[in-house]
């Protein structure tokens, strides 16, 4: 069972963990680039695959980095790391907006009166 407390946690955990979710990750992002393949020349094609695999990867660790918080398992890691890779765009476009709910709901420090 892998657990990370803080951020050094997960910087000084084992290579070869990283290296299995960022290839989950990287394997979602192909596994979604495959269902939303539209035929276009084949540079483009190479070009749309590689960003979409560097988006999956990005939120393939995020949510990685979640699971670690909450004490999960190995399989469960890549489980996630998987399902981030698939689902890039819609967790990216739901994080955005809680982010900018939180940002709207802020408010500053209040007016002192005199």
């Amino acid at each position: 069972m892998i657990s990370a407390a803080s951020a050094r946690d997960v910087v000084l955990m084992d290579h070869d963990i990283i290296r299995a979710v960022i290839g989950m990750s990287a394997w979602g992002g192909i596994v979604r680039y495959i269902m939303l393949r539209q035929k276009k020349p084949i540079m483009e094609e190479i070009l749309a695959c590689l960003l979409q695999v560097v988006v999956s990867c990005f939120t393939g660790m995020l949510l990685s980095i979640f699971v670690l918080s909450r004490d999960a398992n190995d399989d469960k890691l890549l489980i996630m790391a998987g399902l981030g890779g698939v689902f890039a765009g819609p967790i990216i476009t739901l994080l955005g907006k809680k982010i900018a709910s939180l940002i709207d709901s802020f408010s500053p420090s209040p007016k002192i009166s005199e």
